[in-house]
């Protein structure tokens, strides 16, 4: 009987199927587990000196080989050679575990599977010994997602577990376990990988699988995948399938990842360095239009922000060579030429600094990245604008308002300074309805009675800094109490007496109300 063409078509196809790269090199023994020695060592140790822990929390960033780890543990444990550090890959059990079909081994991703029954049908199999191998190895992916009745469902067990039942729960929120259960384990923390370690396993990869690719373009790929080596792996794939058998250049790294060029960067920068409203928006504009990353952008703004306080603090003086070479020749001589042209403050410099790290807090928060964006650059260049404690004393010095700590000043004088204060601070209508307000000072407390309740949390929040500024202005240290003031309820005399009402003379009346 002749082969069906069909059916052998369908076994080539099954058998040229391609694997992705991070599925290919995923590591398969603990010496190939990439820049995670701390946690290699332990699991090692573990297994050499016997002191194998009934349940671990396998913690850090994703692609850092958290889920890796616990299979090649799993797999040290029931290999036929063992429990060895080092499993032999080749056994019937490891070869199981390496494809996904071990009896023994368990796993469970609590991201889909939170509930109480989950964690039941897991108590349920834990009861029985192992099938085939010495342990059996129940690994819970993402376990911070377990519900908190799951997570008591699962407490039980870890009190008093069979003696060969492993549990491992690997999470990338570890402060979301709750104590009992991180209480009755050992935690192992996965680390972000260095960016030269990704590189040069990158390269590795690249040479196994002919890619040509430029050591700058690598190094870009590594600084995008933050740590994660999984995530640097995928970028570099996604590159790789656009640029075809060409090599991959830098300048092909920042157009597919959508990297905004330098000299952008440095032009928003400098923009908002000089409180240039116009010049700022237009090049947001400019950025979103293009479809650069406007995460990107927020960090390389970091970056050079941290490069630039470094440089005029003198901190890296000493080092000046060296961080020319880290930092590279060109952008040294951008940041250098931005020094000259815009002379920015260090003071500004470290508000703007503050200003950029909120900026993903900003875009969870949008309905919008792009209005996120251009209202993130509107606020760092308007920064320059707001006026620091030094500023406004320097300028009350100057006005001729000589600051004395012997000299006492009224209550109207220092209430006068608070309103004057919040007007430069911008806040005009904290100023407005605070100079409605009754207040009286006795004993260092000045007592500001108020009618809205929203008025007074909105002083609340400056609290601190009007004390400061009437500490350092007018030179007496006054404690600020707000207070709701008592609305007088009106007594309707007429309506309490009724009928005898019409009895009293008008004189009795008016003293009644």
């Amino acid at each position: 009987m002749g082969s069906n063409p069909t059916l052998s078509a369908k076994k080539n196809l099954v058998e040229k199927k391609y694997t992705s790269l991070a599925r290919k090199y995923r590591p398969q023994s603990f010496d190939e587990i990439f820049g995670q020695d701390v946690a290699v060592k332990i699991l090692q140790n573990s297994i050499l000196t016997k002191r194998i822990h009934h349940a671990y929390i396998f913690a850090g960033v994703r692609g850092t080989g958290k889920t890796t780890a616990a299979r090649i543990f799993a797999k040290a444990l029931n290999c036929e050679k063992g429990p060895t550090p080092n499993p032999c890959g080749l056994c019937q059990n490891c070869k199981e575990i390496t494809q996904g079909n071990f009896i023994d081994l368990i796993e469970m991703d609590a991201g889909s599977q939170t509930s109480v029954e989950d964690i039941r049908s897991i108590k349920e199999k834990a009861i029985f010994p192992p099938a085939r191998g010495r342990f059996k190895v129940f690994i819970i992916d993402e376990a911070h997602m377990l519900s908190l009745s799951a997570f008591n469902a699962l407490l039980k067990i870890f009190e008093e577990p069979p003696d060969f039942d492993i549990f491992i729960l690997a999470t990338t929120e570890p402060h979301k376990i709750p104590e009992t259960v991180a209480s009755r384990a050992i935690r192992i923390d996965f680390r972000k990988i260095p960016k030269e370690k990704i590189a040069e396993r990158l390269e590795i990869i690249c040479q196994n699988e002919g890619i040509e690719c430029e050591k700058e373009a690598l190094e870009l790929i590594a600084e995008e995948g933050q740590g994660s080596l999984r995530d640097s792996i995928s970028i570099l794939e996604g590159i790789w399938m656009y640029n075809g058998d060409k090599k991959i250049t830098r300048q092909d790294v920042e157009e597919i990842i959508g990297i905004a060029p330098q000299s952008v960067v440095i032009k928003l920068l400098e923009s908002i360095i000089e409180g240039d409203h116009k010049k700022a928006l237009e090049v947001a504009d400019s950025v979103l239009e293009k479809g650069y990353n406007t995460k990107r952008i927020a960090r390389d703004l970091a970056d050079i922000t941290k490069d630039l306080i470094l440089i005029i603090s003198g901190a890296n003086k000493e080092k000046e060579d060296k961080n020319k070479d880290l930092i590279g020749k060109t952008r040294w001589e951008e940041i250098s030429s931005l020094l000259e042209r815009a002379h920015p403050q260090l003071e500004h410099l470290m508000r703007i600094y503050n200003g950029i790290i909120r900026f993903e807090d900003d875009l969870r928060a949008s309905i919008s990245e792009e209005i996120a964006f251009r209202m993130f650059v509107f606020k760092l260049s308007y920064i320059h604008r707001i006026k620091s404690f030094k500023e406004i004393i320097e300028e009350i010095r100057k006005g001729g308002v000589e600051i004395k700590e012997t000299k006492k000043k009224s209550k109207e004088e220092i209430f006068s300074q608070i309103v004057d204060f919040l007007r430069q601070k911008a806040r005009d209508l904290l100023a407005d309805k605070l100079q409605q307000a009754s207040y009286e000072l006795s004993d260092n407390y000045l007592t500001i009675f108020l009618d809205d309740q929203r008025i007074i949390r909105g002083l609340a929040e400056m609290k601190e800094d009007i004390e400061e500024f009437i500490r350092e202005s007018v030179g007496e240290s006054i404690t600020l109490k707000l207070e709701l003031r008592k609305q007088k309820e009106e007594i309707d005399v007429e309506k309490i007496l009724g009928d005898e009402f019409e009895k009293f003379e008008p004189d009795v009346v008016k003293e009644l109300w």
